[in-house]
């Protein structure tokens, strides 16, 4: 029982400095636990460099931009467990790691993909009891569907 106490007392918000209250913090969160399977989609559907991942993923889910240290450090992991390819592209004035899914990486995104469904009418429900009726577009945008994801990617 103590062990558990002390894994509750080292992660509560207080302890963390974390302000549960704060949209901020919640905003922060969700692009955290996103920005892998975004990554993905945008590797599904060509090739692409860490610069054009981050602004690509910052034009169809505005708000949920990765930073540079969410974005490298997942591609180094993508990398070693097999779900992308690098290759060099020495055609601009610097050399860029232009990354591809595998077929083990489309795999992954699938599964992603399913797993997110899942959540969606949970989060829905969950949303809707919270008393906010209507998704709020992040940055005055608002995609109606998935195809306007998938163009803007």
């Amino acid at each position: 029982m103590r062990y558990i106490r002390n894994i509750a007392m080292a992660t509560a918000p207080e302890k963390t400095g974390s302000d549960l209250t704060d949209e901020k913090y919640w905003d922060m969160l969700n692009r955290k636990s996103v920005s892998r399977f975004f990554l993905l989609a945008s590797l599904s559907d060509r090739p692409q460099h860490g610069y054009e991942l981050r602004r690509s993923i910052g034009q169809c889910c505005p708000g949920a931009e990765p930073t540079d240290a969410m974005i490298y450090p997942t591609l180094k992991i993508l990398l070693g467990g097999g779900y992308i390819a690098c290759d060099v592209d020495s055609s601009g004035t610097r050399d860029r790691k232009v990354c591809s899914l595998t077929p083990k990486g489309q795999a992954a995104y699938a599964a992603a993909a399913r797993a997110w469904a899942k959540m969606l009418p949970w989060l829905q429900q969950c949303v809707t009891s919270a008393g906010v009726l209507e998704p709020t577009p992040m940055k005055d945008e608002k995609l109606t569907d998935q195809s306007e994801f998938r163009a803007s990617v």
